[in-house]
């Protein structure tokens, strides 16, 4: 579920608070494709000191229809996959290492993600606040903004959000989220435009005859939390 937050926390910063067309510009050129497809890298440091942890993943947008989340972890109960589709009115998370696919109506989805899903542009309309700020990221001073203020998921109150583009390309690259307690960094790569959305991309990786259960988003984060802790 914690990449469940982390894509909410992203959602949340295009709606967040701002004036800067900037901004704005770049991600409605990937909120308005038919399709939009990007790597994703995630860091989190560890709240206790410990070295931050990773995950590689893959990103599929479908702008009116839905939003799919790969994990590209080998192994492992952190590799999962996440898929919204407004069309199948479905809200799936598969994991690999459960054997198991859990599903619940589409309507449970977290609220942000079906507006950033469903209407783009009035999610891009809201008050963004963004400042110029230039940061370190990996040792390399980068250009982008500062979003003050805004509560960036349910379960993360005091937060400072950074985010900047890609020079090239123009499109988001860095997506910063600092919280009294962590930090999360995501970087988005090699993005790409569809033209014509393909429905076959919002099919949950598992294979045929997987088990399914029911899905409590709730329970599962709880759960999810429950063991980093005892892990820690």
């Amino acid at each position: 579920m914690r990449r469940i937050a982390l894509l909410v926390a992203s959602a949340s910063v295009i709606g967040a608070a701002s004036a800067s067309d900037d901004v704005r510009a770049s991600f409605r050129r990937v909120l308005t494709s038919p399709e939009a497809t990007a790597s994703m890298t995630i860091e989190r440091s560890d709240p206790f000191g410990g070295p931050p942890s990773h995950e590689r993943g893959k990103l599929w947008i479908l702008s009116g229809r839905g939003l799919r989340y790969r994990s590209l972890e080998e192994g492992g109960h952190a590799r999962q996959e996440v898929v919204i589709d407004r069309q199948r009115e479905v809200f799936q998370i598969y994991s690999p290492a459960e054997q198991v696919v859990y599903k619940t109506d589409y309507a449970r989805a977290p609220t942000r993600l079906r507006r950033l899903i469903v209407e783009p542009e009035k999610f891009l309309s809201g008050e963004l606040s963004a400042k110029a700020e230039r940061r370190r990221v990996h040792g390399v001073s980068i250009d982008g903004y500062r979003i003050r203020g805004g509560s960036v998921g349910d379960s993360l109150p005091d937060v400072n959000v950074w985010t900047a583009k890609d020079k090239r390309s123009g499109l988001p690259r860095w997506i910063t989220i600092s919280s009294p307690t962590d930090t999360v960094w995501i970087e988005f790569k090699d993005w790409t435009l569809i033209a014509q959305a393909k429905a076959s991309d919002l099919a949950i990786g598992a294979p045929p005859g997987t088990k399914e259960a029911p899905l409590n988003p709730r329970e599962l984060l709880e759960r999810e939390e429950g063991g980093d802790r005892e892990s820690r």
